[in-house]
């Protein structure tokens, strides 16, 4: 998953995953992509509600720069 993506990215996302989840027979296929489209969803509903993307990258280095 991206964290660049738009609200309305993320929901046609959403639904993309809800139609493959409806069509496949693999329930542990089924049970990934049910948890893609609430995971896409609920990033939807929190860019539109203005909450922050967590970043990707460590907040405190464990060793310092050592010359």
């Amino acid at each position: 998953m991206t964290n660049a993506l738009n609200p309305e990215e993320c929901l046609e996302r959403a639904r993309m995953h809800e139609q493959l989840a409806a069509t496949t027979a693999d329930a542990s296929a089924r049970m990934m992509h049910q948890a893609m489209a609430a995971e896409f969803r609920r990033r939807a509903e929190a860019a539109v509600m203005g909450e922050r993307q967590p970043v990707n990258r460590p907040i405190v280095e464990l060793c310092p720069n050592v010359a």
